[in-house]
């Protein structure tokens, strides 16, 4: 509003008088009477001011050229830069220093959209001090929140408002006192304190974590976060935060929390002090704008060290469950038009063991694949891919072999004819593809090796098909594959051992053994007039010859998409073997504006082929959310173990939101790893708590955090 009223106010300004001034000043002011007396110009009736830093209206003003002194009399109006603007009834400027008073004064920064009212403002360049205020970023007419305050200071530089005596108030009900307060109205990257956390638990004691955020260039940064437990411990963690190219970012995190003696004995813990690090880089062009040969390369770096899992459980206050494996990776590609060469390399820190000396690493992996190309006509085609794997650790295990590690280099190289029949109504490719191993092993099996050789037949038949009806539109893909295994040969010694994510023992060094089936696959999909995907389907079946029970297990996926918001999904598993399901899921969801549910059941059963552990599984998750009532948002989560019949996590809450302000209150129950001197290593801890939360824009949020705790034995 005060835009437009300042450009009609200008495009007016043709009718008005204009006073003389001196060259040397860079003031101009326009109204409807304007007299001089002296050094002093005298302006009446809708009187606009013009200077390097103010634009200004007033029904009056006086002005000295010479001082630069400015007095303002009755709906004052005055704009300073793009950000400020204030409403005053009397108001004195000196133009020159930018010094002056104002009583009363309402001030308004556009950019964080907080506004001040006061009594009385002393002005100057840099800063508002004022008496008797109201500051809020609400509505101006009875504002949902506003703090009252005896003193204050705005500091136009650094953005910051420092607040004497203040009193919250919710409307008109005042909730607390402070001596003083702070915050900043500037939402640019820079330094300072971050909002802090603070809650409360039960066995943990007061709990309080203030960050610390050093912004010093635009390519780093870094955060503290200390902490203190008061029945726990005491931490500190920090994150440094860095870009060191156009084309890479990086982050690194580390922490060490020290336990209290009392918590350890009490808790049963195996440590008392948890410690990490991590490190992520990300890099995607390393080499490539150096070298014109190589068309892309990147660079990916995920490092993790912890020496138990309540390092992340002592990171901050959330009721985060971790997975107890940690796997680190630091991978590398380099891509040319034909070819492509990789370097990878796992390292894996399971958690639940009290060592991980026997656990087997993947230390590195080397690759080459040339992808697929035409060979003597355009109808033969061939691709070649190598891998070289290094499997190592430091000592074999009770469950593990003698083996301490291996090395493996493996070759694939398919040659493939492809050709269409009937108008490109059929299609037809047969390939010849060649797998080729060796392994040798070190350790105290030095000189053990395990040698394969294999080739198999591979012939696929498909079809690809598209039709339009009069209220639809349809596309069908049938297809048809067949292997046959044609030579196979091992030599040597291939050993056993229990990965770091599987239970069931399992070949040490697997091999890619094909077994001669037959498999069926038909996929479709139904539109309507507008695109909108109505239906998806799609089925496969496999026949395998050699095995002593023929059928592999049935797949058949649906989704049916009964509108724009709504869909619900099957994913079955049938073992024909077992003749039961061995693997279903149904999922339905639910999305629209005001409205979100999404609620899923997975069953696996211990004959799932792919199921590694002997035991069934069948868990719940459900997530819903409503934004029904206006500003007022309602959400539920929950994970349920149908096996186990226990709740692994589940939150109920609520959340309200309004222009400048918004609250929730959540209560969680969640159950967290932590590692003890337990035969097995590990026990968790149930949580149960509720946790109050509100943010002021732009001051930031503040919440409260109760939790019990109760053990729970693996």
């Amino acid at each position: 509003m005060l835009a437009k009223f300042f450009i009609f106010l200008t495009l007016s300004c043709a009718l008005l008088q204009a006073a003389d001034k001196p060259k040397d000043q860079d003031v101009e002011m326009l109204a409807k009477t304007v007299t001089k007396d002296g050094d002093v110009a005298h302006a009446i009736g809708n009187v606009v001011v013009y200077s390097p830093q103010y634009l200004i209206t007033a029904d009056e003003a006086y002005y000295n050229y010479v001082t630069g002194d400015l007095e303002l009399f009755g709906n004052i109006t005055m704009l300073e830069g793009v950000n400020y603007a204030s409403r005053s009834g009397h108001s004195k400027l000196n133009l020159k220093t930018k010094k002056g008073t104002s009583d009363p004064l309402f001030f308004f920064d556009e950019s964080s959209s907080v506004w001040l009212k006061c009594e009385n403002a002393v002005l100057d360049a840099e800063t508002y001090i004022t008496q008797k205020s109201i500051v809020s970023s609400c509505n101006t007419q009875d504002p949902d929140w506003k703090i009252v305050f005896t003193t204050g200071e705005f500091n136009k530089e650094s953005k910051w408002m420092h607040l004497y005596n203040p009193v919250f108030y919710a409307g008109d009900v005042p909730v607390f006192y402070l001596p003083y307060f702070a915050f900043s109205t500037d939402r640019t990257r820079r330094t300072g304190l971050l909002r802090p956390d603070f809650g409360m638990s039960s066995s943990e004691g007061l709990y309080y974590m203030q960050p610390i955020y050093f912004a010093p260039a635009v390519d780093w940064d870094l955060e503290l976060r200390p902490q203190i437990r008061t029945n726990r411990g005491e931490g500190l963690h920090a994150t440094y935060r860095f870009v060191d190219t156009a084309y890479s970012k990086g982050e690194i995190t580390t922490g060490y929390f020290k336990e209290q003696s009392h918590y350890v004995n009490e808790e049963n813990l195996k440590n008392d002090a948890h410690y990490g690090f991590h490190l992520q880089y990300d890099r995607s062009a390393l080499l490539s704008t150096q070298y014109s040969q190589i068309q892309e390369d990147g660079l990916w770096v995920d490092i993790h060290y912890l020496n138990d899992i309540d390092y992340y459980n002592t990171k901050d206050n959330e009721d985060t469950v971790y997975d107890k494996l940690a796997v680190s990776r630091l991978n590398y590609y380099i891509k040319q038009e034909q070819d492509y060469f990789g370097f990878y390399t796992k390292y894996y820190i399971d958690t639940s063991k009290n060592s991980n000396k026997d656990t087997l690493q993947e230390l590195p992996t080397i690759q080459y694949h040339r992808f697929t190309s035409p060979i003597f006509w355009d109808n033969l085609l061939y691709s070649v891919d190598y891998q070289g794997k290094n499997y190592t650790r430091e000592e074999r295990g009770v469950k593990t072999p003698s083996a301490v590690g291996a090395i493996q280099n493996e070759v694939r190289t398919p040659l493939t004819f492809y050709t269409s029949f009937f108008d490109d109504y059929v299609h037809a490719s047969a390939s010849e593809n060649i797998y080729m191993t060796y392994v040798t092993y070190s350790g105290e099996t030095d000189g053990s090796y395990l040698q394969h050789y294999s080739n198999y037949h591979r012939f696929n038949l498909f079809t690809d098909l598209s039709k339009s009806y009069d209220t639809f539109f349809h596309t069908m893909y049938i297809g048809l594959e067949h292997t046959v295994p044609s030579y196979s040969k091992t030599e040597g010694t291939q050993y056993k051992a229990t990965f770091t994510n599987a239970v069931t023992s399992e070949d040490m060094i697997p091999l890619d053994l094909e077994e001669k089936n037959t498999a069926f696959q038909f996929k479709q999909f139904f539109y309507d007039m507008d695109g909108e995907k109505k239906l998806s389907h799609s089925i496969k079946q496999a026949y395998y010859y050699d095995k002593e029970y023929h059928y592999g297990d049935l797949e058949n996926d649906v989704k049916y998409y009964i509108n724009g918001h709504l869909y619900v999904g099957d994913t079955v598993h049938y073992s024909h073997h077992y003749d039961q399901l061995s693997r279903n899921q149904i999922s339905v969801t639910y999305q629209e504006p005001i409205y979100q549910v999404s609620l899923r059941h997975t069953y696996v059963d211990r004959t799932y082929e792919h199921n590694t552990e002997d035991k069934d599984y069948s868990y719940v998750t459900l997530y819903a959310e409503t934004a029904y009532w206006e500003h007022f948002t309602l959400f539920s989560a929950i994970n349920y173990d149908v096996e186990d019949d226990l709740f692994k996590s589940w939150s109920l809450g609520f959340k309200k939101v309004k222009k400048c302000w918004d609250y929730s209150l959540v209560y969680r129950d969640s159950n967290t790893p932590k590692q003890t001197t337990s035969t097995n290593g590990i026990d968790s801890v149930n949580k149960r708590g509720v946790m109050l939360m509100f943010n002021l824009y732009p001051m930031g949020s503040f919440s409260y955090d109760f939790k019990t705790e109760s053990e729970q034995k693996q």
